[in-house]
């Protein structure tokens, strides 16, 4: 994936709350990042959902923190009042059948100075089949 943006230069565009998310993320710092979302928010990773700081707190935890999960933005950009990040990402979790580089995308949307909801999908470029799932017959 070729860099879009000159390295660190996604910090000027991603804010001070999701720029604190990344540093983190990459800290390993479970107390920062729970304290980084709102009452209420939400978070969908891979379409799996987390409502409230305390089912948050338990993905922060175990999902990571517990598998030395980290980023490497790669692109940052302003969406309707989002932030969307595309960055390669590593850790300790089971990467069987996983492109490398893994590339995600995280889709933050801020309200008052707090994460409120936190998107995050498997990217694939624009050229690539979609993935088609069929149930077994």
């Amino acid at each position: 994936m070729e860099r879009n943006q000159p390295i660190g230069a996604w910090r000027d565009i991603a804010g001070e709350v999701v720029v604190a998310f990344v540093d983190a993320v990459n800290a390993f710092d479970a107390d920062r990042l729970i304290d980084l979302f709102a009452q209420g928010a939400h978070v969908n990773d891979q379409l799996r959902d987390f409502w409230d700081k305390e089912a948050i707190g338990n993905w922060v935890r175990r999902e990571i923190v517990g598998e030395h999960f980290t980023m490497e933005v790669r692109d940052a950009k302003e969406h309707f009042g989002d932030t969307i990040l595309t960055a390669n990402v590593s850790g300790d979790f089971d990467k069987t059948g996983l492109p490398d580089p893994m590339v995600l995308s995280f889709i933050f949307s801020v309200c008052d100075g707090k994460l409120a909801r936190l998107i995050i999908l498997m990217t694939h470029p624009e050229e690539s089949e979609p993935e088609i799932r069929k149930a077994a017959i």
